[in-house]
């Protein structure tokens, strides 16, 4: 019982920093960062101050004040920058389809080379696009912006490409390397 009523309180505890961390007031107005922080900076101290609580009420408000505190610094962005989401929850969601949907594809268990070589690229992908609604989406690009881009993913499979023939032409690419260093060497 006592500890029923225990969870009840620390319940309550989230749940009241969860509507102080609320993006819109009542009226559905937005949020200024100012005006939340130092609405938690209260409910911590508060919390902070209360002399009711035993000792294991204690170490569960030091845990979520050392918790607000080592967040502080970016726990209040995202009513400075318009649009920007509280959570990150919307995008591990895509990326969690995203992994989903390619592992569907492949048929393989780990899709960690995908995520690696395609990277932020990866994003584009969607397999329910018609190809004509891709070749719509890529018109709208420039020259310009396809050749940075373009040299963006050159760089970034770099790497990749001497992994992979490293470990599967080694002798090849250690022959390679040895001669790159003699031309440095000269």
């Amino acid at each position: 019982m006592v500890a029923d009523r225990r969870s009840r309180r620390q319940l309550k505890w989230l749940i009241e920093l969860a509507h102080l961390l609320r993006i819109q007031d009542e009226d559905g107005q937005p949020r200024r960062a100012r005006q939340v922080k130092r609405e938690v900076k209260a409910f911590l101290v508060r919390l902070e101050q209360d002399t009711t609580l035993d000792t294991q009420d204690t170490r569960v408000v030091q845990h979520l004040i050392r918790t607000i505190r080592n967040r502080w610094w970016g726990l209040f962005t995202c009513y400075r920058v318009p649009g920007l989401p509280p959570t990150n929850n919307d995008q591990e969601t895509f990326f969690n389809q995203l992994k989903h949907n390619q592992r569907r594809i492949c048929g393989r268990k780990s899709v960690h080379e995908f995520v690696m070589r395609y990277g932020v690229y990866a994003a584009y992908i969607d397999p329910r696009e018609t190809f004509e609604q891709v070749l719509e989406r890529l018109r709208q690009v420039s020259d310009t912006e396809f050749q940075s881009a373009r040299q963006a993913w050159r760089e970034n499979e770099a790497p990749l490409h001497k992994a992979h023939r490293f470990r599967y032409h080694r002798a090849k690419f250690l022959k390679e390397l040895e001669a790159d260093w003699e031309k440095l060497a000269q």
